[in-house]
Parts: C-alpha cells; structure tokens; sequence
C-alpha cells in the first residue's frame, strides 16, 4: 500500500507540473514562414493590364518590397504585394487548421503621404471541390485588411477573424457549403496594397511572420489528464478488490488451517493420552517427564546408544512482535506436529523452553541422527505455516558418548549455536 500511496503522489506531482508547464509556456507550437525557407514573389497589376511596379530585397530573413503603384485607363485598380509559395505543388499545401494566430510583423508606410497605409493579408486554401490546379484564382482568399505601420512590432490576428472575400465567392460561384474560412490545405500566403491606395511609392519590409498554435490544446490537455486519472482511479479500484480478496480468502485459509491443526494436534493429543506430564501449549513431552525416563532408562548408559537433536525456531521473537503471542501460539502447536510428524514412535519430543525443543532418540548412531536432523530440518522449510510466512529451524545434533547424558545436552546446545552463528537453517553436528 506504501508504494501505491507513493505512485499516486508522485503522478500527483507530475501533473501538477505539467499544468504549470502548460501555462507558463503555453504548449505553444510556431511555423516561421522566412525567405530562407519558403520562395517569395512580387507581384502587381501588370497582369492584369495595369502599369504598377514592384521589386524585392532580401537581408537576412528581411525581406523587403519596394512598390510604386500607377493608375492606368486599362486598369482601375492597381496594387502590388507578395505572394509567398509554401509548396511547388498548388493543390498541395500545409494543414494550419489547428494554429490560432497570425503574427506579422511587418512595417508599411506609403512614402509620399501621411496617412496610414493599409494592407491586405490572405491565406489561400486549395480544395479539389472548387478549386483547379491550373487556375491560382480559384484558390480561396481567407483574409482581411488592416494597417501595421511602422515600428510597432508583432501584430497578433486570430485566425477566426479571418473572413472569405465576398467578390471572390461571387466570382467563383461557390456554394453555401464552402463558403466558410478553410485551412486545411493552404499553399499561398499574400500580402497586398489595401483598398483606396491608387497610386503612389510603398515600401513594405516584411520582418517575421509566423503562425502560432499549440502542440496540445488547453481542452484536449484537460481531456487526456482526467481520462488518465480516470482510468488511474480504474486500476487502483481493480488493485484495492484484489488485495481485499486476496485477505478474505487468506483469512479463510488461515481459519481452515487453525481448524484442521486443532483436529490433528487433539488427535495427537488422544494417541498420546497414556503419557503423562506433557506440555500445557504444545502436547510435547516436557523437561520433568523426560527426566524421569532417562533416569531409569539411562542411569547406567554404558553400551546404550542415545542421540538428541536440539532444536530452535529461528526469528521466532519477530513473529511474535509482528502477529502477536496467540499467533506465536498456533505456530508451536504447527512446530510441534510437524517435527512428530518426522518421529518414530520410540522417539521422544520435548519442549526444553519457549521455542526450544529436545528430540531424544534410543538406538541411532551419529550418522543416522545426522539424516534424521537433515529430514526434520526439510521439512520444517518446506511447510505451510498458518501465518503465510516461511519459517526455518536450526539443529544441533549430538550422540552420547563416554559421558553423562547433560554433557551430551550440552555438545548438542553448543552445536545448535553454533548453526544460529552460521547463519540458521542449518544442521551442526558435535563429534
């Protein structure tokens, strides 16, 4: 639970950052349009019959038209501007239909008045519904007019104030369907004299434009971030079942197993009912009854064969302080019918104190003990405790020699120490 808890905080933290990030930066996506990169043309009126001129100049990334407009008898409207390529295909161009702004920076005096002079700005769209690859007309005019004059920087547009000319709609009979801005497929951007200018020497320096929108817009950024908190709430929900399932069932398992230890420990329990003196908690021999029948059975040992394994629970302290001493309990009772459950019935188990247990056993030499401890030691390892957890014993083991058996008690205490040293687990043998 910890680490789910630390997850959700730092996801917490991360998207707080990400908001902040947005907001402070603007997720902002730019599209330079520079001489360097896209092909500019000056254009005027002499296509059409008027006498107008026009000619570029190039600095850097400056580019910079000089005009002189000129009113004929042929041609009543005379202008003259820029029209800037952004593809060697004509009806195919870039997609500007997520961008949100125009920013032009452009500087536009007409030199022999005072007034200011206005300028035309268009975003021409290429649609195979209206438009022919071999006539540039039929390209839609997404535009508008106004006056940047001179030194005053960025001018931001919104694109949605960007409109469809109306004569060009009438020219071209568009239906009603097409009649809305497009930025779809846009392959010309064209800057132009304004409406009233006839005639007259313009100079227009284009210093930057650029289109601006967002690599992630605010609402689909709001979007993905509650769609990924949802589905974050989704698995922490799925999680939180299964941890709640997978305690039930363990605390179903757990009083299944209580149940059943409680069946075989009182069985055991009846089969050993003839001896006396056993141990209140686990049904084991205790020290005083095993006293008893060594002293008739051992008192003169000589030529008698005796092996004892010494056994410990290992950490068993620790699953007292994490379960509680009536789990540290049920586990002596499990230890106890484990180990009898590796015994013959001529071998005698007794708890010598807390989680230390005594196995004396008649007739085994030091090799045969050995085995016995080794398969005591398996199978204590291998068990399923009722508290979920692995639990491990070590073993001292001993035979009785030319001694007395409480030195032989001794060798084999030593030898379970010596295993606890060693890293428990483990069998020692005392020779």
């Amino acid at each position: 639970m910890k680490v789910i808890h630390k997850v959700i905080f730092g996801l917490v933290i991360i998207t707080i950052l990400i908001v902040q990030l947005y907001w402070l930066h603007g997720g902002s996506l730019v599209y330079r349009i520079s001489p360097e990169h896209f092909r500019f043309l000056a254009t005027n009126d002499q296509v059409q019959g008027g006498s107008s001129t026009s000619e570029l100049a190039y600095k850097g990334e400056q580019a910079t038209l000089s005009c002189e407009l000129s009113k004929t008898p042929d041609y009543a409207w005379p202008y003259c501007g820029v029209s800037i390529q952004l593809t060697d295909k004509i009806y195919k161009g870039i997609d500007f239909s997520s961008f949100h702004t125009v920013r032009l920076n452009i500087d536009f005096d007409e030199l022999d008045s005072e007034r200011s002079a206005s300028l035309r700005f268009y975003m021409r769209n290429y649609n195979a519904a209206y438009s022919k690859p071999d006539n540039e007309y039929t390209l839609k005019y997404n535009g508008l007019e106004y006056s940047p004059g001179v030194g005053n920087g960025d001018i931001d547009i919104p694109i949605a104030n960007l409109q469809v000319l109306t004569w060009w709609l009438s020219d071209n009979q568009i239906p009603i369907q097409h009649s809305a801005p497009e930025y779809t497929n846009i392959t010309l951007l064209e800057l132009a004299t304004g409406s009233g200018h006839s005639q007259g020497e313009f100079k227009m320096t284009i210093n930057s434009i650029e289109l601006v929108g967002h690599y992630i817009s605010a609402e689909n950024l709001a979007f993905s971030l509650l769609t990924f908190w949802v589905c974050m709430a989704l698995v922490y929900s799925v999680v939180e079942i299964r941890r709640s399932h997978n305690l039930i069932l363990r605390s179903h398992f757990r009083q299944d197993h209580l149940s059943r230890l409680n069946k075989e420990l009182k069985e055991q329990n009846i089969h050993f009912a003839e001896l006396a003196n056993r141990d209140a908690l686990t049904g084991a021999m205790n020290r005083h009854s095993i006293r008893e029948w060594l002293d008739s059975a051992y008192a003169d040992s000589t030529g008698k064969r005796l092996s004892v394994l010494y056994l410990d629970i290992d950490h068993f302290k620790s699953v007292n302080d994490l379960y509680g001493h009536s789990m540290g309990d049920d586990i002596l009772r499990e230890f106890t019918m484990v180990v009898l459950s590796t015994l013959s019935s001529s071998e005698r188990l007794v708890r010598w104190g807390g989680e230390e247990f005594v196995v004396f056993c008649p007739g085994r030499d030091i090799e045969e003990i050995s085995q016995l401890a080794e398969q005591v030691r398996r199978r204590v390892e291998s068990h399923i405790w009722v508290h979920g957890d692995p639990l491990t014993t070590s073993i001292g083991v001993a035979s009785l020699g030319d001694e007395r058996v409480n030195e032989m008690l001794t060798r084999a205490d030593e030898a379970l120490y010596k295993a606890k040293r060693q890293g428990r687990n483990r069998v020692v043998v005392s020779h």
